[in-house]
């Protein structure tokens, strides 16, 4: 038996998310609007309900004692649920709080509802054996690099894989610009936005980045670089 195959077989039951379920979530689900910055909800609250998105990002935000934040996951409408990882695990407190990094539109649903049809339905039964388990290779994997790589290195690894998401692979010259400010990239790495600034100077003393307008710039050329530099 080909385990390819099989793979392929079942190829297309992958994602769970608005689309997949619309009859039921047209009949039982009430439409929100969360403006940017708002809550959808809160990390230790019961999950009684899944929120399906329709529109815009929600980001997962974990909260340490010592008042610090750290922005681990997007939501967006390809993967767009919340909810479903705690009704799945039968845990009884949300594991992160939610919040809108754009203004989003989703649907809510009493969670016992969802788990109900999940249960009773093969198919999506399969999609969320294969989300749960992309999570957590995906993090395993991620948990790894970062007990690894300490300061400039963790830096390195954000926008390694930030070059890596947002380039044209075809192309060997052309550079990108990095959106995201040094508070975002340091709640996504765990570090403090001090840290991320002092690197991210040595980073630009070192040529494997640069900065145009006010913005972060990195070149096919300074993305092998980092890479390299690296795996030193």
């Amino acid at each position: 038996m080909n385990l390819k195959k099989m793979w392929e077989k079942y190829g297309n039951e992958t994602e769970f998310n608005f689309s997949v379920i619309s009859e039921f979530i047209d009949e039982f689900g009430t439409e929100l609007v969360f403006e940017p910055n708002s809550v959808i909800i809160s990390r230790g609250d019961f999950p009684n309900y899944v929120y399906f998105i329709k529109d815009g990002i929600a980001m997962g935000l974990r909260d340490y004692e010592d008042g610090s934040d750290y922005s681990y996951f997007q939501v967006d409408k390809t993967n767009g649920n919340i909810g479903l990882l705690e009704i799945m695990s039968r845990r009884e407190q949300y594991i992160a709080t939610i919040t809108c990094l754009t203004k989003v539109t989703a649907v809510r649903i009493e969670s016992a509802l969802v788990y109900q049809l999940i249960m009773s339905d093969i198919s999506l039964l399969r999609r969320c054996s294969v989300l749960l388990a992309e999570d957590l290779y995906i993090s395993s994997g991620n948990d790894g690099i970062f007990y690894q790589y300490k300061g400039i290195d963790r830096v390195r690894y954000f926008l390694i894989r930030y070059y890596e998401r947002n380039s044209n692979k075809n192309s060997l010259t052309r550079s990108i610009y990095i959106d995201d400010q040094y508070k975002d990239i340091a709640s996504q790495i765990g570090l403090s936005i001090r840290t991320v600034g002092r690197s991210i100077k040595q980073l630009k003393e070192l040529n494997e980045i640069s900065s145009s307008n006010r913005k972060l710039t990195m070149s096919k050329q300074q993305y092998i670089k980092m890479k390299h530099s690296i795996n030193e």
